[in-house]
């Protein structure tokens, strides 16, 4: 009896080590990282690293550039931008209202929230304004802060962009005299505020299409009046994820 006692401990003590090394050796599911990248299967997650959506909620990861091309009333904008390391990235843009009024401009955007479903964006952008148009002529340099916030679920992301912009204006006053013509310059501080919400689609993770209504106060304290705009997103194109 005791022997069977025995031999029935010993298998045992064989047998635990065993399972315990089986355990040790099965390999963890795989499961996204906290955002959600690379989790192409789901549908909940697999849209939240596409082009369409950098370009709405600002900012890139390194490596990942976009363009966005929008037309509506009064105004249209070519931007353009792509992802560096810590978060930043490099803009370029130009913009113009009914071909009255045209702004191109450089900046840089640095990601401040990134979270699977909500993103947050600062930009900084520097640009020369003029308006050609004799009766409304203007010219000078132009800086904006701006800020974009987006909610990415599925394949849509509903969006809203702050901005203020600040020009510097050149007037130049000539006034013929007997000696000749006298011209004098002066400076002023020209301010616009601008708001945007809208709603992108993602069609798919490097294209995309664009719906917003835009608010901008131009020339304050001059009422301002709302606008419209569609637009197409596209890039990441060649890229591997």
């Amino acid at each position: 009896m005791t022997f069977w006692w025995l031999l029935s401990v010993g298998l045992l003590l064989v047998e635990n080590p065993t399972a315990e090394a089986e355990t040790s050796a099965t390999p963890e599911p795989v499961t996204a990282d906290e955002s959600g990248h690379g989790d192409r299967d789901n549908p909940r997650t697999r849209f939240l690293e596409s082009a369409p959506f950098d370009l709405a909620g600002g900012g890139a990861r390194p490596g990942r550039w976009g363009v966005e091309l929008s037309g509506g009333w009064p105004w249209s904008r070519l931007r353009a931008q792509v992802g560096l390391a810590h978060g930043l990235t490099p803009l370029l843009e130009f913009e113009t209202a009914l071909g009255r009024r045209f702004r191109p401009a450089i900046g840089l955007g640095l990601r401040w929230v990134d979270r699977p479903h909500v993103r947050l964006t600062g930009e900084v952008l520097l640009g020369w304004l003029f308006v050609p148009v004799p009766e409304l002529k203007k010219r000078g340099p132009q800086g904006e802060l701006r800020i974009r916030l987006a909610f990415p679920v599925r394949r849509v992301a509903p969006y809203l962009t702050l901005g203020t912009r600040h020009t510097l204006l050149t007037d130049r006053l000539t006034i013929e005299r007997a000696t000749g013509p006298e011209v004098s310059r002066s400076y002023r501080h020209n301010w616009t505020g601008w708001a945007t919400v809208g709603l992108v689609v993602a069609i798919t993770e490097h294209v995309g299409i664009d719906l917003g209504i835009d608010y901008p106060w131009v020339d304050a304290p001059t009422l301002p009046i709302p606008g419209f705009h569609g637009g197409l997103m596209f890039g990441g194109f060649g890229r591997r994820r």
